[in-house]
């Protein structure tokens, strides 16, 4: 993933036959859709097809920064965003 981060930084990566540790951690894979806007890239791995490539994952490669972690009872709504009521 180093090499991968160097060449693609700052952007959403869509890898081929990814290899990874015993703990699932992507080691290496085949990039064959990137981008930094992720809706951009959303749009492009909806649109990829190819049956002969049965291992994928998805990555970001820059710093993950602003993330909320909420308790189960507390996240947010798909629809409204705000936390789900019970």
């Amino acid at each position: 993933m180093t090499e991968i981060k160097a060449n693609y930084p700052d952007e959403w990566v869509f890898l081929a036959n990814p290899t990874s540790t015993r703990y699932h951690e992507v080691t290496e894979g085949q990039v064959i859709i990137h981008s930094p806007d992720r809706a951009e890239y959303m749009r492009l791995v909806g649109e990829w097809d190819d049956p002969a490539v049965r291992h994928l994952a998805s990555w970001w490669t820059g710093e993950i920064r602003g993330v909320e972690i909420f308790p189960p009872d507390a996240e947010p709504d798909v629809e409204s965003g705000r936390p789900h009521s019970r």
